[in-house]
């Protein structure tokens, strides 16, 4: 048995202090490399969890989380009036005056992806009100649950939002049609957003009016029909043709009946000493349309109920129409939404915004029946 043993003399040989302070260095390289990498995680994490705030001419003031699940909205609107009478006589109301028509604040957001919400107080007259406050629930694009108090789903005119209408005031004719109330509401996009629906049960308001207390156990059942059959098509010239209708009905108990205004929201007509007693019915057809800077839309809207006086009842029915106009001077697609200015207000960048002239014509037929001996 042969065997062998070799032994270097680098076995027994100790690391220098070079040697020993290289491989302390690559240590403390290798932490603080550990230690960057480690930062950088949490900074990423943090950067997906932090909040995004914003702030544009567009969208207003707001916040929201990375993945748009929650979002809040801080927004308003203010509208001056110059209200000048060709007929400025103090007993008819008709005086020359400047007022602040609208003021107001809008808080809107999402909160887990699924609910939306909008708040707008109003602060333009000397009480402080709220004519909308309202959650959805959107189930779907084709099914949304509203409640709260919105606008009713019934005229064309008064749907239209507040900052982009056309006219500071509406028609003569939506005199005739429920304001705001109080209740819910089903609505939703279907056959790929060419038909939109509404149907809502509320507390009922009489007409142009706003829900405010709900005075009888009575409540109002309402829906609309919108359809834009060419929405999604090539042809231009026939995407912006809408057309629809809508109808109420409810029944009024000992309910006063409202006052009928002027656009210059001058009183002109009042049933005095008159309430409501029984049914009331409405309904409206209603169409618009839309080609490049000129816009068209018109609605008639009839109202039948049953009133009383004294020991008399009578069933009476009023109605209206109204037709307008519109056509954009800068350029701009005309749009029930709204006009989009190819160049916003900037006077520093030379932008005067979007000029638009329109024109409407209005009627309302008030049946005054009531008052004959017979």
């Amino acid at each position: 048995l042969v065997g062998s043993l070799i032994l270097s003399p680098a076995a027994f040989a100790q690391a220098t202090p070079i040697e020993q302070r290289v491989a302390e260095l690559e240590q403390q390289l290798a932490v603080l490399k550990r230690q960057i990498e480690n930062d950088k995680e949490v900074s990423v994490t943090k950067a997906k969890d932090a909040p995004i705030v914003t702030a544009s001419a567009k969208d207003g003031f707001g916040i929201k989380s990375p993945d748009d699940s929650y979002k809040l909205k801080l927004s308003g609107y203010v509208q001056a009036d110059a209200r000048i009478f060709s007929d400025n006589r103090k007993d008819l109301g008709t005086t020359d005056t400047f007022t602040t028509r609208t003021v107001r604040l809008v808080f809107s957001g999402t909160v887990a992806n699924k609910f939306d919400f909008f708040i707008s107080p109003e602060f333009g007259t000397s009480t402080v009100t709220l004519p909308d406050a309202y959650i959805d629930w959107r189930l779907d694009p084709a099914l949304k649950l509203r409640a709260g108090k919105f606008k009713a789903p019934f005229a064309l005119e008064r749907l239209q939002s507040t900052p982009v209408a056309t006219f500071a005031e509406p028609s003569l004719v939506e005199n005739l049609a429920p304001n705001r109330d109080s209740g819910v509401q089903l609505f939703g996009d279907i056959f790929h957003e060419t038909l939109n629906y509404s149907l809502a049960f509320t507390n009922g308001v009489t007409d142009g009016g706003t829900s405010i207390t709900d005075t009888n156990n009575d409540k109002e059942i309402g829906g609309r029909l919108w359809a834009q059959p060419f929405k999604n098509a090539d042809n231009l010239a026939l995407r912006g043709l809408g057309f629809g209708g809508a109808a109420t009905y409810g029944h009024r108990e000992d309910t006063a009946l409202p006052s009928y205004k002027t656009a210059g929201q001058t009183t002109f007509f009042t049933l005095s000493g008159t309430t409501f007693d029984g049914p009331q019915t409405r309904y409206s057809p209603q169409a618009s349309y839309y080609y490049r800077s000129l816009g068209i839309y018109g609605e008639y809207i009839a109202s039948e109920a049953r009133l009383t006086k004294t020991t008399k009842r009578q069933n009476i029915k009023n109605d209206g129409w109204v037709a307008a106009g519109s056509y954009v001077l800068t350029g701009e697609d005309a749009s029930y939404k709204g006009i989009v200015p190819l160049k916003p207000f900037d006077l520093k960048k030379g932008g005067w915004g979007a000029f638009e002239v329109t024109g409407r014509y209005s009627t309302l037929d008030i049946d005054d029946k009531i008052f004959d001996p017979a």
